[in-house]
């Protein structure tokens, strides 16, 4: 069976480090020239002409952060080394502070037509607290600036628990809602012991599990009223405007991952890079792959399971024996009583977990896969 495949890059540049963040990302901007040489370098390595590419998304880190000179090499090498005549979408994650007319030129030059801002909150207090460089007047204007340059397709990301009140992020909701964006990304908060933030956000002055549900259900109230339908978990799209290329992740689609940090998926095998940036520079191509799982038919079926049932459509039961071989309810023997019980539901070959329990999906999926 034909597989769409995407490509994910791994960009691991910031100005700052967030006061939450965890991932793989470098302030040390004097070495993004070397970094793009040895995307480069894995690129032609990896390279594949036969397998049409679908869609491209340039993650972070900061993309946006980059010079044009070093975007243009990047994009140069995707177009060198891979077929991107059948690109649906390309992404790019942009911070509002970085997003200038020469970066946006570049991106348009390039393909790129779909943004993705990192927002959060439009308080900006909590906006300083968090570490962002940026306020919300800034992003107003890299929005603005985004529409002027013919980007029509843009998200934005907001984060559901930071340290600030219940108002607030309902008006951050409402603000994006009522702006003409075709994508919202809501997220909870993750605080990790060695972040900032976690130190400088008490465990006692954090949400609760039911507070934050209550702030979920409000997003989604809110993000529903304005024309936004919720496709995953965290995902909301105006219009039918779905991120292709995380759908793809959701489907378990296949794709290959280029830079620190970054894991892919090609025929069976999972693999991860090294990831700090300097483990990665020093990395042979031929050597990049530091982590490899080959994943047999019955663990794809179980990862098909568990990423679809995040999604407001589910899985296909059909699809699932037809490409893996397996009968969903012979092979996951929870899921008669996970829909006696309410918590799944079984329509026109599909199943799914109804709206009501999407806040609880992690425990049905434990019961689910057990």
């Amino acid at each position: 069976m034909k597989d769409n495949y995407s490509v994910y890059i791994h960009i691991p540049f910031c100005k700052a480090r967030c006061g939450y963040c965890v991932f793989s990302s470098c302030i040390d901007l004097s070495l993004a020239d070397k970094y793009a040489d040895a995307l480069c370098r894995e690129m032609e390595f990896y390279s594949d002409k036969s397998l049409p590419i679908y869609t491209v998304y340039l993650g972070g880190g900061t993309p946006s952060c980059l010079p044009a000179a070093i975007l243009n090499k990047i994009f140069s090498a995707l177009n060198k080394y891979f077929d991107m005549s059948q690109v649906c979408e390309m992404t790019v994650e942009c911070n509002p502070e970085s997003t200038t007319p020469q970066l946006l030129e570049c991106l348009a030059e390039n393909g790129v037509n779909r943004l993705s801002f990192g927002l959060q909150s439009v308080n900006d207090a909590t906006l300083k607290r968090i570490g962002r460089l940026h306020t919300y007047g800034g992003f107003v204007a890299a929005y603005d600036l985004a529409r002027k340059y013919g980007f029509n397709n843009i998200n934005a990301d907001v984060i559901i628990g930071l340290p600030e009140s219940e108002s607030d992020f309902v008006r951050t909701v409402q603000t994006v809602a009522d702006m003409d964006l075709s994508h919202v990304s809501a997220y909870a908060l993750e605080l990790h012991p060695e972040t900032p933030l976690y130190k400088t956000f008490p465990q006692n002055a954090r949400y609760s599990d039911d507070a934050l549900a209550d702030m979920y259900d409000k997003a989604v109230q809110i993000l529903s009223d304005n024309g936004f339908a919720r496709y995953e978990i965290s995902n909301f799209a105006r219009g039918g405007s779905v991120c292709k290329h995380n759908l793809n992740y959701w489907r378990e689609g296949r794709y290959f991952a280029f830079g620190a940090a970054a894991s892919g998926f090609v025929g069976d095998v999972r693999f991860t890079h090294p990831f700090g940036l300097t483990d990665y520079l020093r990395t042979d191509a031929s050597q990049m792959h530091c982590e490899c799982e080959t994943l047999s038919a019955r663990q794809q079926a179980e990862e098909y399971v568990m990423l679809g049932m995040r999604l407001a459509d589910g899985i296909d039961v059909e699809y699932l024996s037809r490409r893996y071989g397996c009968d969903f309810f012979n092979a996951f023997s929870n899921a008669d009583k996970l829909i006696k019980q309410g918590f799944l539901q079984c329509e026109s070959g599909r199943v799914f977990v109804p709206s009501d329990k999407f806040y609880v999906v992690n425990s049905i999926l434990c019961e689910l896969l057990n």
